[in-house]
């Protein structure tokens, strides 16, 4: 069964060649050339930290169509930034020192409060990491499944599929989300649903493996961010392989 696949993959913002917080800069500027473009706006979003800017695939079916959208969200990407003087650097992990001014992006009022209640530790920690998140279309009696195959040694195994900085930036994310990364067992779908209606919304689970109500898919969040189109793949197909051994 060909399942759809969408993909999210964080960048750092530059501007001569340091780390800048220019996401409420860049943001509007991409949206009005996705207007231009007659294509969504949508492809295109914030993270927390306003020095990163995240692009997302359009859904499809296959993987040629999901690089292929990754490679025009690239091209777009560099096309406005070289209009406003930025550019854009393609990793999963940065020092401290290399962040520059710690700052919230200027759109999201929930993000302004998390962001108020973090330490200064944990804001460097939520900032200097940047991932590959994978989404497979599931039903909810898949995700489950899915959810309860996802224990610690699977999460170990894909952590270290999509580790290129010797486990720097999965212990960056842990400072910061207090969590491992494993979901809890799930009896039923109504369990499933309860989780995650008691964390205040799907955006809430910091789990490494979540179900998305909102897109009927399992998100895989463990890889970190790459312009490697071999890699992505690999990432992908690792997720298939899981969805396979979990639903049979």
């Amino acid at each position: 069964m060909e399942r759809t696949i969408g993909i999210e993959r964080e960048w750092f913002i530059l501007r001569e060649d340091k780390i800048a917080p220019l996401i409420g800069e860049l943001l509007p500027e991409l949206e009005a050339e996705c207007e231009r473009r007659n294509i969504p706006k949508e492809l295109f979003s914030f993270e927390l930290f306003a020095g990163q800017v995240e692009d997302r695939t359009l859904v499809t079916s296959n993987v040629v169509q999901t690089i292929n959208s990754l490679f025009y969200n690239k091209e777009l990407l560099l096309c406005v930034g070289k209009t406003l003087n930025m550019k854009f650097l393609c990793t999963e992990y940065v020092s401290a020192e290399d962040l520059g001014e710690l700052v919230v992006n200027p759109f999201n009022p929930r993000h302004k409060e998390i962001w108020e209640k973090l330490e200064t530790a944990e804001k460097i920690a939520a900032s200097q990491v940047a991932a590959v998140h994978i989404h497979l279309g599931v039903s909810l009696e898949e995700a489950v499944s899915v959810l309860n195959f996802c224990r610690r040694s699977v999460i170990d195994d894909l952590c270290e599929l999509g580790d290129f900085s010797l486990g720097m930036r999965m212990q960056s994310y842990r400072t910061m989300a207090k969590v491992y990364g494993d979901p809890p067992l799930f009896e039923n779908t109504d369990r499933l649903l309860s989780y995650i209606e008691s964390k205040g919304g799907e955006k809430n689970v910091w789990d490494l493996v979540r179900y998305k109500p909102s897109t009927g898919t399992i998100e895989f969040r463990m890889f970190g961010a790459i312009d490697n189109d071999v890699h992505i793949i690999r990432f992908i197909n690792a997720c298939r392989r899981i969805l396979k051994r979990a639903c049979t």
